[in-house]
């Protein structure tokens, strides 16, 4: 058993982290560190798709093994699975600048307000949720999720204007960093490995000086009043029904939302100030022009996307949660795919009785488990010398879970 596991890191620039030890037994890594760092005798492990094999032969290595990883290990790297199969104690991580801090510093960027995800060898949602709400997102790709694949899917989600930046084989002598738009990504040829970072530097200019958190300013306000929003003849969200469904949403960094039937955008702005990724869509094109006013006006970045649902919907990216807010003539159709796709949670504004037994039967037949609650506000409001409360239209909400 290895009694020593050296997990060393190897730069953008094409260094290692710290020497190999002179005691070193086994070296494991991609064929390409192997080929340049492995000591010539020493027995090697190429690391790729079966990491199970590559931590039984570290386990068996005798006296000391090393890890050769691109970049900071611990940084969506492999030091989470070696800790978890071999133990951490017997871990010693050298960390080298990732490929992200690589590719900011090609183009002369900071990076501490960055908002860095990934989509190698993960669900792809948060990497697009991300790179739809957050000003400056970097996007460590793989292979079948490659910076085409991601312009590709940001257009069709209906992202705002984006430059996008690829920094290939950084530490190489073939190394290429490539700006661009989020049409032009997607006929870019690239070689692998890659990192892409996608920036709003519209957004960036407004923002100015670096947050706490990637995806804007910290403690913006919701649940805001309907009139904070451009909206037509009062079709906008009340502040007490968006705060609920949000809630029911789970509307957050990482979650990427469909608002179907998104009117203002008051739900979808708000859900993307709390962090979330979000895709509205509506068939009206005033509707889609004040969404994107709105999301303007408060600074976040919003997919947005013009056309009918369910037949717009069949090009986005599958969501996390979905808020249904149009009940039309096609209410029908839309949960029947919303149902299908969605990963946990789908909320539904009724604004009459009678639809809340249909809706309810199809959450059922498509195996999820759902309830209504009625949302009943009364404003308090003078009345000579006391107050009298005014009642406004009450809202029923649907809300399903997938069930287990």
């Amino acid at each position: 058993m290895a009694e020593r596991i050296e997990v060393i890191g190897v730069g953008p620039d094409g260094r290692l982290a710290t020497e190999l030890p002179g005691d070193v037994s086994l070296v494991a890594g991609g064929a390409r560190h192997l080929e340049r760092f492995a000591p010539p005798g020493v027995a090697t492990c190429v690391i790729g798709g079966d990491l199970d094999q590559v931590a039984g032969a570290l386990d068996a290595a005798v006296g000391t093994a090393v890890v050769l990883a691109s970049g900071d290990p611990g940084w969506f790297g492999i030091v989470r699975r070696l800790g978890r199969d071999l133990g951490a104690d017997r871990l010693r991580v050298h960390p080298a600048p990732s490929s992200v801090a690589g590719a900011f510093a090609a183009i002369g960027l900071p990076w501490e307000d960055a908002t860095v995800v990934s989509a190698h060898g993960r669900a792809p949602g948060a990497a697009i949720a991300a790179a739809l709400v957050a000003p400056k997102v970097a996007v460590l790709t793989a292979p079948d999720r490659s910076p085409a694949w991601l312009a590709h899917t940001l257009l069709a989600a209906g992202c705002g204007p984006r430059t996008v930046v690829v920094a290939s084989r950084l530490g190489h002598d073939d190394a290429v960093v490539q700006r661009t738009d989020l049409a032009g990504a997607v006929d870019l040829e690239v070689a692998d490995p890659n990192v892409v970072l996608v920036l709003d530097e519209a957004r960036l200019a407004r923002i100015g000086a670096a947050t706490v958190r990637g995806h804007g300013p910290v403690g913006l306000p919701w649940a805001r009043d309907a009139d904070a929003f451009e909206h037509r003849d009062g079709q906008v969200s009340k502040p007490e029904v968006r705060a609920l469904a949000l809630a029911r949403l789970g509307a957050g960094p990482g979650r990427l939302l469909w608002d179907v039937g998104c009117g203002s955008g008051s739900v979808a702005v708000e859900a993307a100030g709390l962090g979330a990724g979000v895709i509205a869509v509506d068939r009206d094109a005033d509707q889609v022009a004040r969404t994107r006013a709105n999301a303007d006006r408060f600074g976040v970045g919003v997919g947005v996307v013009h056309g009918p649902a369910p037949a717009v919907l069949a090009d986005l990216p599958d969501p996390d949660a979905v808020f249904v807010g149009g009940g039309g003539p096609d209410l029908a159709a839309v949960l029947d795919l919303v149902l299908a796709r969605t990963r946990d949670r789908v909320v539904v504004a009724l604004a009459t009785l009678e639809r809340a037994g249909p809706v309810l039967a199809r959450f059922d037949a498509a195996g999820w488990d759902a309830g209504g609650e009625l949302v009943q506000v009364q404003d308090l409001r003078p009345l000579a010398d006391g107050h009298r409360l005014v009642p406004r239209n009450p809202v029923l909400l649907i809300c399903g879970g997938r069930r287990p």
